[in-house]
């Protein structure tokens, strides 16, 4: 049985998150030293948010060249690669959600970058932007999920057929790139027990949120996770998820794959704005 069974919804994460590490255009960026590091980094615009993105598995920060430039005429955008990816010195911890959000906040620190933030982040990227926001909930005034991963995925489909999760599992594991796979074996664990480790698993803060999830109907799907019913799971975990906040929205699409920032970067960029327009009425009435 493969090491690497479906993780992040992996017909779409690594094939479509690495194919698109391999072609995206490279966007506008500087390297800032973070510790002994160089991390890729842009900054466009200007505003009360900041907004920060949180690319999906094995992708940099070039798949947000469709979205930002637009979100950054209402607030301070930022896009980065996390290490490893793109320009950014690779490190030697391992990398785990923990860790990936532990660099962020060096980051932050780093680049000097002020609170309040609305976090947007695809796919992997999803669990990293919850990650920051149970460890820093009083810096959080939003998020954006885009096709979000949902440490639920696997479990749930191994229940609804576990012969044809088994099959994704023995296709999966020809496509894992090498440079990946010391990643995803950290990731494993999380993802096959359906539950994120402590200190991640605690209680996100009640702000604006908005989950994008692809629908989208694949004619001959090639894996379990493209099928009607597994799209259906992701769809209603989705669902699911959005339901401890006051305010929390779903937006459906049939038009788009999992890269829904690049396929109708028009939704992403008019979740952000409604979010950040949320919390600015928030913030007005004098609410958390």
């Amino acid at each position: 049985m493969n090491r690497f069974a479906r993780p992040l919804m992996l017909a779409a994460i690594v094939v479509a998150c690495c194919a698109a590490a391999r072609t995206e255009s490279p966007a506008p960026s500087d390297r800032i030293q973070v510790g002994a590091y160089q991390v890729q980094m842009a900054q466009q615009g200007s505003g009360r948010y900041t907004v920060i993105f949180e690319s999906g598995f094995g992708t940099g920060m070039g798949t947000w060249r469709r979205v930002a430039p637009e979100v950054a005429k209402s607030a301070h955008v930022v896009t980065y690669s996390r290490a490893g990816h793109g320009t950014s010195d690779p490190r030697p911890e391992p990398r785990t959600i923990l860790q990936s959000s532990l660099e962020l906040d060096q980051l932050i620190a780093g680049a000097n970058l002020k609170p309040p933030f609305i976090l947007v982040g695809h796919s992997y990227g999803g669990l990293l932007a919850r990650a920051f926001a149970v460890r820093h909930p009083e810096q959080v005034a939003g998020m954006v999920l885009v096709d979000p991963a949902d440490e639920r995925f696997n479990p749930a489909l191994r229940k609804l057929d576990a012969k044809r999760a088994a099959d994704d599992d023995r296709q999966f594991a020809a496509i894992v790139p090498a440079r990946f796979r010391p990643e995803l074996e950290q990731l494993q664990p999380v993802l096959d027990a359906g539950v994120l480790p402590a200190p991640l698993n605690g209680k996100l803060p009640d702000v604006p949120v908005v989950v994008l999830s692809s629908v989208q109907q694949v004619e001959k799907p090639e894996f379990f996770l493209q099928t009607t019913e597994a799209v259906a799971v992701k769809r209603d975990l989705h669902a699911d998820f959005l339901r401890q906040f006051s305010d929390g929205s779903q937006v459906l699409t049939l038009r788009s794959g999992h890269n829904i920032q690049q396929e109708e970067p028009e939704l992403v960029i008019a979740a952000v704005n409604k979010v950040i327009a949320a919390a600015a009425q928030r913030a007005a009435q004098g609410r958390p």
